[in-house]
């Protein structure tokens, strides 16, 4: 093609140059510009008026044609340089819009032309429009691309619990459900000057400054446009190729040259008119037969920005088999896959991606692709695709893909962010909430006020919910409290609803962070309306001022939730009467406490280890040591079911069955359950009355051997006067009770 073109050059200007060498003398005519073309003498008469006014010798001449037209001609000229520098000056002055040098015959009168002819002249009939063609038509696509209608969605029997209730979209969404959303928008590419004319074929000589003589007068007047285009002279292009539609409809170039303006209004950064331009084309021709290639380009970007995804298809499949070795194939290919993405045609949309890695990596619509696979694996997981394709994995692993990416020097920070975004929002996805919950802090630390921060706070609220709901069922409190502590008072997460929040409430009073439980529950006291979760809540309160020896503010509270116990239900009640049983034992009332206790066990309590140990502790102190027993054996057996998380209670309640035992004298039983409290605390706390009612256990025993040993033991353990002062004097009365044990009366 760009030899034919060249060619076709080469002749032009051999027959520029001999129109020029000729005299005008030898050859009976003269050189003129070839200024308009109209329907009628009288249309013609008012230009040649026009013109006469701004000082021009204009004159008209007949048709002499097939197409009845009449010419519209300024001056006459030996030469055709000459003409064509007056033509340039013309219109550099503005006073025609274009010019064609022609040659004319010397004898034209100018003066009847107009005149005598204008009268008996016929005007023409009007141009009916083109026939239009079938809009249903299937338009040809590219051989990879297959569309199918997107099936619709059947809703799902059984629904999913959302992540949190009061959330409306899911936290992926920044506007609508998109796959694309956060990259950057497709930008019209700058070709580099095609071949005039349709289907490469060129339609005049673009690079020279005289026009083309030898080309009949409607193929001259449409390369006079094509070279305004390719100068940039955009309005004037404009202008030229709508003389061209009004003077020759009907034309093979008429099509082409609606397009044309549309594609012009494109260069001029004027979407609304280009939008117009190529709907009004595409009124009259929807198929893309010999539309000039930019134009089609253009086109395909009309398609783009009206979101008529299927005929951006229809038009790029076209033009890359038409123009197999473009050098934008690349874009036209990425730029269906993205309009297939668009459909919700994903897996034709995958194929089309992997052929763009395939085909052109370490391309930015190579990243893209890979970017667009991803976000489609989080979205539409399962499905089918062939194992050899190129870039599956970036479907069906999107957390691995985003690492990716994200090692590569990304063309800006608002895509970092967002891939920063969308792999935390694929972790939560596939249920590995801690590294969603690492990867949300990641992007909201390195991009604190960015255009994702909201969706980034959505991700990350949803992971530390589904964190403190896991690990709350796993009784592990300690790791409950390290998420609250870095999401909420890390001011990350500012909103808490009260199924979590009762659940990290509780968890930091198990491991005894108290001042943190206090400000938890007395925020979701401010927000909560449901009077049962409020009393549950109050109960907390009072619990907690009970572990702080806030005995008034705990009495005071219990008294406030008494008064409503008509209005509460069986366990709010029981809950109730357990607290009032704690501030007992706190306050030494053991008896009272007892009596509470015994309302509150029974099959079902809440955490029924530590309340056998309550009620064990305080029978034991109310001198009811078989009930106690009773409920010790409870609590150790109700704490085997978890020593992690019951060490203490079962620590407490060995503990308890010592005493029990010392206290009927019933020494050795006494020793095996303190040596049981004992290890049950080797790894943890040691309790120092569990250390010495053991050495005394062993003092009654008469074994002072170990007696010592484990006094010793407590003073290195305790380092403490009041533990040096009683431990001598146990052992002293020990030595003077063994000394005149048989002048004591026996017990």
């Amino acid at each position: 093609m760009r030899k034919h073109c060249i060619a076709c050059l080469a002749v032009f200007l051999v027959l520029v140059f001999a129109a020029s060498a000729t005299p005008a003398g030898k050859a009976g005519a003269v050189y003129s510009l070839h200024v308009g073309s109209y329907p009628s003498a009288e249309k013609a008469a008012e230009q040649v008026k026009t013109l006469k006014e701004k000082g021009c010798e204009a004159f008209s001449a007949k048709p002499d044609g097939s197409d009845g037209r009449w010419r519209v001609f300024v001056g006459r000229y030996a030469g055709a340089d000459e003409a064509a520098r007056q033509g340039a000056q013309l219109e550099k002055k503005k006073i025609v819009r274009f010019y064609a040098v022609r040659k004319v015959p010397a004898t034209v009168d100018a003066k009847d032309s107009a005149g005598t002819e204008g009268k008996t002249a016929a005007k023409a009939a009007p141009v009916p429009d083109p026939p239009k063609a079938d809009v249903t038509s299937p338009k040809p696509l590219h051989p990879q691309v297959t569309i199918t209608p997107a099936a619709p969605e059947t809703p799902s029997k059984k629904k999913k619990t959302p992540l949190h209730a009061f959330t409306e979209k899911r936290p992926g969404s920044l506007s609508g459900d998109s796959v694309t959303e956060g990259l950057p928008e497709p930008e019209p590419f700058r070709f580099q000057p095609f071949d005039t004319g349709s289907q490469g074929k060129p339609g005049g000589n673009a690079g020279a400054g005289l026009k083309d003589v030898s080309l009949p007068e409607d193929e001259a007047l449409y390369a006079e446009a094509v070279e305004h285009y390719r100068k940039g002279r955009y309005p004037k292009a404009v202008d030229t190729f709508r003389s061209y539609i009004q003077q020759y409809a009907g034309k093979p170039r008429s099509k082409a040259s609606f397009f044309w303006i549309a594609e012009c209004h494109s260069q001029m950064q004027d979407p609304k008119k280009a939008d117009e331009a190529f709907r009004e084309a595409l009124k009259r021709w929807p198929d893309f037969q010999d539309v000039p290639r930019e134009a089609l380009v253009s086109l395909g970007f009309h398609f783009f920005r009206q979101g008529a995804h299927e005929q951006l298809i229809g038009a790029f499949s076209y033009y890359v088999n038409i123009y197999p070795e473009d050098p934008f194939r690349k874009e036209m290919l990425y730029l269906i896959a993205r309009s297939l993405t668009e459909m919700q045609q994903y897996e034709p949309a995958l194929k089309v991606f992997s052929t763009v890695i395939e085909k052109y990596p370490d391309t930015k619509e190579a990243t893209e692709s890979a970017i667009i696979m991803a976000n489609i694996g989080v979205k539409s997981p399962g499905l089918k695709l062939p194992a050899y394709m190129t870039g599956t994995r970036y479907y069906r692993d999107p957390a691995a893909t985003y690492d990716m990416v994200l090692s590569k020097q990304l063309p800006s920070l608002e895509i970092t962010e967002r891939i920063l975004f969308q792999k935390a929002y694929a972790l939560l996805q596939e249920k590995l909430y801690r590294q969603a919950f690492q990867a949300s802090l990641a992007q909201l630390k390195r991009f604190p006020n960015g255009r994702c921060k909201d969706a980034g706070l959505a991700t990350l609220k949803a992971a530390t919910e589904r964190l403190v709901d896991e690990d709350y069922g796993r009784a592990d409190y300690l790791r409950v409290a390290d998420t609250y502590l870095t999401a909420y008072e890390g001011a990350w997460v500012k909103a808490i609803d009260y199924g979590t929040g009762i659940k990290i409430a509780d968890s930091l009073r198990q491991i005894g962070l108290y001042r943190e439980t206090r400000r938890v529950a007395e925020h979701l006291l401010m927000i909560e309306k449901d009077g049962r979760n409020r009393r549950a809540l109050l109960v907390m309160v009072a619990d907690v001022s009970i572990r702080e020896r806030h005995y008034d503010e705990a009495e005071r509270l219990i008294a406030e939730l008494a008064k409503e116990t008509a209005a509460t239900g069986r366990d709010d009640r029981l809950a109730l009467r357990r607290l009032q049983g704690d501030l007992y034992l706190k306050k030494g009332l053991f008896e009272k406490a007892a009596a509470a206790y015994a309302e509150t066990v029974g099959e079902g309590a809440a955490d029924a280890a530590a309340l056998h140990r309550n009620y064990g502790i305080a029978l034991r102190f109310s001198d009811a040591c078989p009930s106690a027993l009773q409920q010790f054996q409870l609590a150790i057996r109700q704490s085997e079911k978890n020593k992690a998380g019951n060490s203490q209670v079962l620590q407490d309640s060995l503990a308890g069955v010592g005493d029990c035992y010392l206290k009927t004298r019933k020494y050795p039983e006494a020793v095996t359950a303190y040596r049981q409290a004992v290890d049950s605390a080797k790894s943890g706390a040691q309790n120092p009355w569990t250390l010495y009612n053991l050495g005394k256990g062993y003092v009654e025993m008469r074994n002072l051997t170990e007696a010592n040993r484990v006094f010793s033991e407590l003073k290195v353990r305790t380092g403490d006067d009041f533990w040096n002062k009683t431990i001598d004097y146990t052992l002293s009365d020990a030595a003077w009770t063994e000394k005149y044990r048989k002048y004591l009366p026996a017990k």
